[in-house]
């Protein structure tokens, strides 16, 4: 089965390959930001069709941006008509916003397609720009080159992410089922008994942030000093960033690995993000990227992720059926009245899952949920 995946890889351009690569970023940002300009004049009753200009009509109006190929601002213009026809779409369920302005100190980026770029050895050759050197800390697979974005984030690196049309081999079944129940002090609890730490990448780098944004604060605005430091800031943003990566792709892959259906609570994490006693520590523990990453990783290698309904009461519920309705979110163990059984919360709300998602496949009268077994504790070796 082919699939489109992306491969990201770092760049160590030159101080000239530097100065292209900026150019370039500079006119497409111009370009959007033309674009957006003009769409802020719409109404619809005075003005419902305002004229927006094509990068051929911008090119030949601003003489430096002829300097830079004109591939990125074409690719840029399709993206920006892509944009307004899912904006004006009526049967789009999930209605986006109207464009914004692009600034300058963000994540800046332009792509290009196949015919403007080559892999050459360990260096990637972009129009108008040249060889640039590229860390392959992991090769290619074999297939079809569709495109490639070159961006720069914040802290000043650059990055190149290459899509690639290539065949994926499903992972060989293991019959295995588990249920997983999210949570902040342990990212998660297995209904086999396996409990996974919170690594809390954020928290453990707060005070040094704190630190760091007070000697931001502190600096003449526009001064050279003041940009080193916002700098030194986005680098540690960055590293935590990859910080919280690693660590979700590496359970995340293990769990593809080890088990054939993977049953998780459909967690509202926008609405729990209003909570502003618990927001950071949400934001922070990355449900959502998780259960992103479980989904697409699982259409690849013809595992399943089935999602449970987020009013199922599951740590609430005893294994006799008997809902307690009295449990406060400090209540990490609690006895039930009914049958006297000392239930531990979050593997009990593990355990449920579990039979949920079976009950909603069809599958609970086949297997019933295993007894949970003592707990296991087990930490990832994290970098920190």
């Amino acid at each position: 089965m082919n699939k489109l995946i992306a491969y990201k890889y770092r760049l160590y351009p030159n101080k000239t390959q530097q100065t292209l690569l900026n150019k370039t970023m500079g006119c497409v940002r111009y370009y959007w930001n033309q674009q957006v300009a003009i769409f802020k004049t719409y109404d619809k009753e005075t003005n419902p069709k305002p004229e927006f200009k094509t990068s051929t009509e911008l090119r030949n109006e601003t003489e430096w941006m002829l300097d830079v190929s004109a591939a990125e601002k074409k690719k840029k213009e399709i993206d920006f008509k892509e944009y307004k026809k899912q904006l004006f779409n009526k049967s789009r369920k999930k209605k986006i916003g109207f464009p914004s302005f692009k600034k300058k100190n963000n994540r800046q980026s332009f792509r290009l397609p196949n015919q403007k770029f080559k892999i050459i050895g360990k260096k990637i050759q972009l129009e108008k720009i040249g060889k640039v050197k590229m860390i392959i800390d992991r090769e290619l697979p074999q297939g079809k080159l569709m495109s490639v974005t070159i961006s720069k984030n914040p802290s000043g690196q650059y990055f190149a992410s290459i899509l690639i049309e290539t065949e994926i081999i499903h992972k060989v079944k293991t019959n295995k089922e588990v249920g997983i129940d999210l949570g902040i002090k342990t990212f998660s609890t297995q209904s086999d008994g396996v409990e996974i730490n919170n690594p809390k990448f954020l928290n453990k780098n707060q005070i040094k942030l704190r630190r760091m944004q007070q000697h931001f604060s502190r600096k003449q605005k526009g001064s050279n000093r003041k940009n080193k430091c916002r700098l030194k800031i986005a680098k540690l943003h960055h590293k935590i960033t990859n910080q919280r990566d690693w660590f979700l792709h590496n359970y995340s892959t293990s769990l593809i690995n080890n088990y054939d259906t993977i049953f998780i609570e459909d967690l509202n994490v926008s609405g729990m993000l209003k909570n502003h006693c618990l927001a950071g520590a949400i934001s922070d523990v990355s449900w959502s990227k998780f259960t992103s990453m479980l989904s697409y990783k699982a259409e690849w290698y013809g595992k399943d992720v089935v999602k449970v309904s987020r009013f199922f009461a599951s740590s609430k519920t005893c294994e006799c059926g008997v809902k307690n309705d009295n449990l406060k979110l400090s209540d990490r163990e609690w006895v039930c009245e009914a049958c006297g059984l000392l239930n531990s919360r979050d593997l009990l709300a593990a355990n449920n899952i579990l039979k949920e998602g079976r009950r909603s496949l069809g599958d609970l009268t086949d297997v019933e949920a295993e007894v949970a077994k003592p707990m296991k504790r087990l930490e990832l070796n994290v970098i920190i």
